[in-house]
């Protein structure tokens, strides 16, 4: 009898200091994720070994003694993960894990040819792409670094990953960090692309703020995500040319560094989370393009620019400084600024002339609209939106004229000399997850208030601030060859629209999109004509549309029109 209470004592005493784990494994390639085995093997004295398996949606359990486990997630056909040294003290979820049903193969040295679908590559030393060779990477490949290694392409790398399913470039730890690896180098003179990756947790601080993705050749990269690095995300040296479209950089120490004599394409990506700069322009070809960023979360500067470059049509906030010019003198156009603590600061260094243009830009809810101090100050301040900048659109150090009202610019709002205008930008959203983020509203007065010297390709005066009202309708795709004799009546309408041309320019298509530029109707001709009534749809709310007619793929007119 004593030894049945004993034991009894030890069982409970066993579950009194134990914890309820849960958790999610899944498997890549199927719905059905049963019978996957999680072990739990001691490390720690007060640890007991445990073992679950997992339900049809991937979910199990397990009660699990106090003390620290290696713990294990298996499955036939499947590579193993592992969790090692894992502390369990109190019931706790488990992160969800997803098993891969790849085949590992181990790489090291030369590497060249194909890199196949299903497989997982796992990187036991240095890997190099010799001069004259190409390594070609399928779609869901994963190259997994066994340690501080690097992938240098003396050739051509082509990476060509999908929508559906990205190749990874990543730390082969199971609890990885942001310096696992080292980096993927490109020194080819060739073009190599990198589209649809993910590259993350490598590249330890350095002095030289080079990348985990270091480019001293020639590299496409497009549709892409970089992470998790100590250090920049991307570094341009050399001669290197770049091209960056539509990536995700984010949680860095730096965005980009560009410091290279190339060509430097940084065009439509989004860049945040980085504890020093979003984008470091250093030098690069003036034929270099800084465009149609969203730059955010940078702890130091969204973008510090050091050379004579343009920088265009960029969002940019809640940073420490939204553009810093360090020196020279950039043209800074149509960009969106706002919630920053300086939206433009101009470093004070008397050696060398730091004089930027400003122009067109919406600069909103800065602590300082623009900060310059001691010997430079903007060079041209004019056609810009400030607005609630709450100590100052500057700090007594612009251009003689900017800032007291004197006139009325086109739009018949109060401006000053140089037409910068000090009311409120009107945006449908603040929300950067909104499609309408930054957006002009109908009533904005930034529409048709910006430097009417910027050229547009429909024929209208260019709007303040990085997104046009038409939204889509400005992109150079509508070339236009705009007429001033259509006539497009009664607007505002409530029922029916008319369109008329004379007989030298006949259409045979109208297409109508709403204020962000979305394509939401389409009218087709049996043959082309000069005048064509339309009865506006029900389905068109009460607002703003644009229209653009068409004859064959030339545009003969866009517009504007209320529907009441």
């Amino acid at each position: 009898m004593k030894k049945i209470l004993l034991t009894l004592f030890i069982l409970l005493s066993t579950y009194s200091f134990a914890a309820d784990v849960s958790g999610k494994v899944f498997l890549d390639n199927t719905t059905n994720f049963e019978n996957s085995t999680i072990t739990f093997t001691p490390v720690s004295p007060s640890a007991v070994l445990a073992q679950t398996t997992s339900q049809i949606d991937g979910n199990f359990t397990a009660v699990v003694a106090n003390g620290v486990y290696n713990i294990k997630y298996e499955k036939n056909g499947y590579q193993t993960y592992e969790l090692l040294n894992y502390f369990i003290s109190e019931n706790i979820v488990l992160d969800d894990v997803t098993l891969s049903s790849n085949n590992l193969v181990l790489v090291n040295g030369n590497v060249s040819g194909l890199w196949t679908k299903g497989n997982t590559y796992r990187v036991t030393g240095n890997i190099i792409v010799p001069a004259g060779q190409t390594l070609t990477i399928e779609e869901g490949v994963e190259i997994k670094f066994d340690g501080y290694y690097s992938l240098t392409a003396n050739g051509t790398l082509l990476a060509n990953g999908s929508s559906n399913s990205y190749i990874k470039f990543t730390s082969n730890k199971t609890s990885p960090t942001n310096k696992d690896w080292n980096q993927i180098v490109i020194n080819s003179t060739g073009t190599s692309k990198i589209d649809y990756s993910i590259i993350e947790y490598g590249k330890i601080k350095n002095d030289d703020n080079i990348g985990l993705l270091n480019i001293n050749g020639n590299l496409i990269l497009t549709n892409s995500i970089i992470r998790y690095s100590e250090q920049s995300a991307i570094s341009i040296r050399n001669t290197g040319n770049l091209t960056v479209k539509n990536n995700k950089l984010y949680n860095c120490a730096y965005g980009f560094s560009v410091f290279t004599t190339g060509i430097v394409n940084i065009e439509d990506n989004e860049i945040f989370n980085h504890s020093i700069i979003g984008i470091n322009i250093h030098t690069s070809s003036p034929q270099s393009v800084f465009k149609n960023n969203i730059v955010y979360n940078c702890v130091f500067d969204a973008i510090q620019v050091q050379g004579t470059y343009k920088i265009e049509r960029n969002i940019l906030f809640n940073s420490g400084v939204g553009i810093n010019v360090a020196y020279a003198m950039p043209n800074i156009v149509n960009n969106t600024i706002f919630s920053n603590k300086y939206g433009i600061s101009i470093y004070n260094n008397e050696s060398i002339v730091t004089k930027p243009k400003i122009n067109s830009n919406i600069i909103t809810d800065n602590s300082y609209g623009i900060y310059s101090t001691g010997t430079h100050k903007p060079e041209l301040v004019s056609y810009n939106l400030f607005y609630n900048n709450y100590s100052g659109n500057g700090n007594n150090n612009l251009p003689v004229g900017v800032g007291p009202i004197i006139t009325t610019n086109k739009n018949n709002t109060p401006s000053d000399a140089y037409y910068n205008v000090f009311v409120n930008p009107e945006f449908e959203s603040i929300n950067s997850a909104e499609s309408s983020f930054c957006t002009l509203r109908s009533i904005s007065p930034a529409v048709n208030a910006g430097d009417p010297s910027i050229s547009k390709s429909n024929g209208t005066i260019v709007d303040i601030g990085a997104k046009e009202f038409s939204g889509n309708l400005s992109n150079e795709e509508f070339q236009n060859t705009k007429i001033t004799n259509v006539k497009v009546f009664p607007n505002p309408t409530s029922d029916f629209l008319s369109f008329e041309t004379n007989q030298n320019y006949k259409f045979d298509s109208i297409k109508f999109f709403d204020i962000n530029g979305k394509d939401i109707n389409q009218i087709k001709l049996d043959e082309s004509t000069s005048a064509y009534r339309w009865q506006v749809s029900s389905n068109f709310n009460k607002g703003v549309y644009l229209y653009v007619i068409m004859n064959g793929n030339s545009i003969i007119d866009s517009g504007k029109f209320i529907k009441k």
